[in-house]
């Protein structure tokens, strides 16, 4: 489960703070506050409108796309530095706002394993029409849904990054969801709980800890479709973890590393990462993991 603490009028002021605050970590992305502006070949779009709209990089010389692929209450903003990393290194790159996210809590309620699993699905379906080779990023629950279409499409994805990807939990989602929406209330602020209101699509609400409780079933249902899939995955695979991870626990390394017994399999274990904050040095060791594996 990704960032559960939303965002309110004390915290983020106006749409425009929250769509700088950009990067899986949270943290301003250094290139656009130095100034850099990066030259595009080709497409640079968002789909929709608002700070959730997902990010479409085309390098139209390159027949390599990475699809990155957010979590429970994510956002496809959290990717947004990660995807002009790959980029910058000659790959097409888009990411993707899963069904009943960027909306209302009553939205965010009729999510299902189904229909999240269904529109990645349909996502590699459509990108394999222009591209020969495909790679999947997900961050927490986004990466069981990467493992779940690396198997079902093993003929066009090349390999996955997965990031905090549960198999085993610190804690359970209930207990975890009812504490960071309670935090929706809490004053002040600081640069970790601004990654948390960054990443997060879902608009407060006074019905959100309750709208909560089927998708949260439904994010149990996938946890154990993903690890019964892993001996069928075939493409190589990127895990990151860390041991500072407050929901996903690191005895998830363990499960993927058995379960996996086909593929080539590499994990970068963190330090100072939270589920959701990730500091500058080791941001910067999970993007050069990910230039690793899509430049195999």
């Amino acid at each position: 489960m990704d960032c559960l603490i939303l965002r309110s009028a004390a915290d983020v002021s106006d749409c425009q703070q929250l769509c700088e605050l950009s990067g899986l970590s949270g943290l301003r992305n250094k290139n656009r506050d130095q100034g850099y502006k990066m030259k595009f070949q080709g497409k640079k779009t968002r789909s929709g409108v608002g700070p959730h709209a997902p990010l479409f990089l085309e390098r139209p010389t390159d027949k390599g796309i990475v699809v990155f692929i957010h979590g429970f209450m994510g956002s496809p903003r959290q990717f947004d530095r990660l995807a002009e990393t790959v980029y910058r290194e000659g790959r097409s790159a888009a990411t993707l706002l899963l069904p009943g996210h960027g909306g209302s809590a009553k939205e965010f309620e009729s999510g299902t394993f189904e229909r999240w699993q269904g529109y990645v699905d349909a996502e590699v379906e459509r990108f394999a029409k222009d591209y020969n080779d495909i790679w999947l990023v997900g961050h927490s629950m986004g990466g069981l849904l990467a493992i779940n279409a690396a198997v079902k499409y093993s003929d066009y994805i090349r390999g996955i990054q997965t990031i905090a990807t549960p198999f085993e939990l610190t804690k359970s989602y209930t207990h975890s969801t009812k504490v960071r929406i309670m935090s929706l209330f809490s004053r002040g602020g600081s640069s970790m709980k601004s990654a948390y209101l960054a990443v997060c699509s879902i608009q407060p609400s006074p019905s959100l800890l309750w709208r909560t409780a089927r998708p949260i079933a439904e994010v149990k249902k996938l946890m154990q479709a993903a690890r019964d899939n892993l001996p069928d995955v075939s493409v190589p695979v990127t895990a990151v973890f860390s041991v500072s991870d407050e929901l996903t626990s690191i005895s998830s390394l363990d499960i993927i590393r058995e379960g996996l017994k086909r593929a080539v399999f590499k994990h970068l274990l963190l330090t100072d990462s939270l589920h959701a904050y990730y500091p500058e040095h080791e941001l910067s060791q999970i993007e050069s993991a990910l230039v690793s594996l899509v430049l195999a």
